[in-house]
């Protein structure tokens, strides 16, 4: 009995009008969406990410979120030294510093401007990293979306909100203060402490000038002893020589 192979099923394709139907569709479901959002973000000025619907996402303590400055929380006053590291290792060249040799009270240089441009960060870190004291750190926020360029640059005021916020987090969680977050020793001092190095430093200073007056009181009185000297050797030649 001769058996007949059957045919392989071919699947229907969908048709020619099917697929631009289905096209129409999907462009009217998002520009739905498209409508529906926009008297909440161009007439509210409402920019939300995540809704109510899916609530707000959870994020890691130690999440490299955006730049910060810090304040030494022993001594309420700024980490930053103003050492320029972080503005010249950045590779996109985000951070700007002007800073002033001397502030009382301030070990090292003091900040009066640092701005981050959020615009061109990458979050790279490495400002982070070559920073030899806490001043700088990586923040859980990361909502930093805007409606021009000027709202993403931040400056020193901003920041130090923004590291404020996160240091305030870290310590009631219980990970740490600053110093230990960062592994880092902050070099700001205390009023009392800066006091005490400052009554050294003058202290010192003074122990200097003495040492420098008697040194020059000694040179002043060694050629007069070695004039008198001469003239005594020279009297003595003379009695000698009679």
């Amino acid at each position: 009995m001769k058996v007949t192979p059957t045919k392989p099923i071919i699947p229907i394709l969908p048709s020619y009008w099917q697929d631009i139907l289905d096209s129409i569709v999907t462009v009217a479901k998002g520009m739905w969406v498209t409508l529906r959002n926009f008297g909440r973000v161009v007439i509210k000025r409402q920019a939300t990410t995540i809704t109510k619907k899916w609530g707000s996402r959870e994020i890691a303590l130690r999440y490299r979120g955006t730049i910060g400055l810090t304040i030494d929380k022993r001594t309420g006053k700024e980490n930053c030294i103003g050492c320029l590291a972080c503005e010249r290792i950045c590779p996109d060249h985000c951070i700007h510093i002007e800073t002033i040799d001397d502030k009382p009270g301030h070990k090292g240089k003091y900040p009066v401007v640092f701005i981050i441009d959020n615009n061109l960060c990458s979050l790279c870190g490495l400002c982070v990293e070559a920073c030899p004291v806490p001043a700088l750190i990586h923040t859980e926020i990361w909502q930093v979306g805007g409606y021009s360029h000027r709202d993403l640059v931040f400056d020193k005021q901003r920041l130090l909100e923004i590291g404020e916020w996160q240091q305030e987090r870290w310590i009631r969680v219980g990970i740490g203060n600053i110093d230990q977050v960062t592994g880092k020793k902050s070099m700001q001092m205390t009023d009392e402490e800066w006091q005490a190095e400052e009554e050294k430093k003058k202290a010192a200073a003074a122990a200097r000038a003495q040492r420098a007056a008697t040194a020059r009181q000694q040179q002043t009185a060694q050629p007069e002893k070695t004039k008198h000297f001469s003239g005594s050797k020279a009297m003595s030649q003379e009695t000698v020589e009679g």
